[in-house]
């Protein structure tokens, strides 16, 4: 398991939020994701950071290489590309 967080410059928050969670979730699922978490900084409008669970780091490449991929960050109106951090999980812990 990868975890991927991402941060995304985008123009609109809804119109993100609409993509992503249809067409963007069928191409994420399509090339492995196995579930993303969203958030916002309060002091960053047009900014969303995404934190991902993916099944390797080989199938994300894959996603991001998708001619498709690029079609459908534009059309939620993700402005550029995207800046990824490659996470391994150390330990889950409770409290």
């Amino acid at each position: 398991m990868t975890y991927i967080w991402a941060t995304v410059h985008i123009e609109d928050l809804q119109k993100f939020i609409a993509v992503f969670s249809t067409a963007g979730a069928a191409a994420r699922r399509k090339h492995g994701s196995r579930s993303c978490q969203l958030f916002t900084l309060p002091e960053a409008d047009g900014q969303v950071r995404v934190l991902f669970s993916w099944e390797s780091r080989a199938a994300f490449e894959r996603f991001l290489n998708d001619t498709s991929t690029r079609a459908t960050m534009q059309s939620s109106g993700t402005l550029g590309r995207p800046e990824f951090l490659f996470l391994d999980a150390l330990a889950v812990l409770p409290g």
